[in-house]
């Protein structure tokens, strides 16, 4: 497994006022080195595109800036990042396709934009392949057969 990929499905801290996540684009302009940024929900032809720090944070802020508009409050919970004071990653979703709490099964919803310090490997973009199910009967014979 890539290093993005293992940041990508590791743990995330969700920026929970407005304020808290323009401080994050604040933090992702002074580092140093490059970023890339992603859209996954374009899946695995997700085009990636490489970034100096200060672009990335006024993608970043134009992204929160049309987060904020299309989600009304003071509450900013649609963006994740990996590490508050040092970002590496940043999830950001967006507010009209993020689904909702009720959701069960299925694939998870991608984010709107993936920010990155690490090279982005779109793989993991990549829908999960479901396993033809065969018809009843063949599902039956198989409950409790080792495969």
């Amino acid at each position: 497994m890539s290093e993005f990929a293992e940041r990508y499905w590791g743990s995330f801290t969700g920026c929970i006022r407005w304020e808290q996540a323009e401080a994050v684009a604040e933090r992702l302009a002074a580092t140093e080195g490059p970023w890339y940024v992603v859209s996954p929900e374009e899946g695995a032809a997700a085009a990636v595109e490489e970034l100096a720090p200060t672009e990335a944070a006024e993608r970043l802020g134009g992204h929160l800036a049309e987060m904020q508009r299309l989600k009304k409050g003071p509450y900013c919970n649609l963006a994740f990042v990996d590490d508050a004071e040092d970002p590496r990653l940043i999830k950001l979703f967006h507010p009209k396709r993020a689904g909702d709490a009720c959701r069960v099964g299925g694939d998870p919803i991608p984010p709107w934009v993936v920010l990155s310090r690490y090279p982005v490997d779109p793989a993991v973009f990549a829908p999960a392949r479901e396993e033809p199910q065969g018809s009843w009967w063949q599902r039956m014979i198989r409950i409790g057969s080792p495969d």
